[in-house]
């Protein structure tokens, strides 16, 4: 008897531990997606709200049912720099895409649609950087050169232009703190001073989205796009370059980059 109630307790706690999400919501972080590998990076949301379990499982599937698989996502919460206790973040995993075209994603009862083009429109990993000449606080004051609140001068003295000349590896990142478009946009200038306080030799490079962060705090409908972005083939996204001191770019994230992400790539 007692067997029995065991294994009927059992049965109960794995069908709740796997039960379906419901009334999901979908948000894709990473549009700009190519054939072959790519970073994919996704957040969900169900009845609950944001789920943020450890992992997921997920189908993919090409445009008529094939090909079609199955995928575990890795949780990668934002960090709580102000203690909010939300425990957001994005699910993301190395996916390789065998054809072009129209894909689905699907958990639960809910599904997205998105492409996969032939060749992406951004820069890529593999390709060299632009010499661009990105504008720093020798050319403006600082109050121009992001949307945020800057707590690090450092993000703003070094042309991508100049760095590229002295083989150094550097990071760059294009985002506008304050005016992120993108719904699954998390927490990254905070991300990048943490990782300037952890490696205070590594030339880190934010390049704001709009080149008049003043006007925009009063009317945003006056932005004027950062012509440097489209330099790298980037939207008014949040998008991480890694640079080798070759110039060659050796990452890329589209969406939030944890610090345990990049540091996979300059150690």
């Amino acid at each position: 008897m007692k067997i029995y109630i065991l294994l009927i307790s059992f049965v109960s706690l794995f069908l709740f531990s796997c039960s379906t999400h419901e009334n999901v919501q979908i948000f894709i972080a990473t549009e700009d997606l190519q054939l072959g590998t790519n970073r994919f990076s996704v957040a969900f949301a169900d009845t609950n709200g944001l789920v943020n379990e450890e992992s997921l499982e997920v189908s993919f599937s090409g445009a008529g049912g094939y090909p079609k698989f199955k995928k575990e996502l890795i949780f990668v919460p934002f960090p709580d720099y102000y203690d909010a206790g939300l425990n957001n973040g994005l699910y993301t995993e190395i996916i390789e895409f065998e054809k072009s075209g129209g894909w689905k994603i699907s958990l639960g009862d809910g599904d997205a649609s998105f492409s996969v083009k032939e060749i992406s429109e951004s820069l890529r990993v593999g390709d060299r950087a632009p010499a661009s000449n990105n504008l720093t606080i020798d050319d403006t004051s600082i109050e121009n050169l992001s949307t945020g609140t800057p707590l690090n001068d450092s993000f703003y003295k070094n042309k991508v232009s100049e760095l590229l000349k002295v083989n150094e590896l550097f990071i760059v990142s294009f985002m506008s703190p304050a005016f992120c478009i993108d719904p699954t946009c998390g927490p990254q200038i905070d991300t990048l001073y943490e990782l300037g306080d952890k490696y205070r030799s590594l030339p880190i490079v934010h390049i704001e989205t709009y080149l008049n962060p003043v006007e925009l705090k009063n009317d945003f409908d006056k932005k004027k796009i950062n012509p440097v972005i489209r330099e790298w083939g980037v939207d008014e996204g949040q998008w991480l370059y890694v640079v080798s001191k070759s110039g060659m770019i050796i990452a890329k994230f589209q969406g939030y980059a944890s610090l345990e992400q990049i540091e996979e790539y300059i150690n």
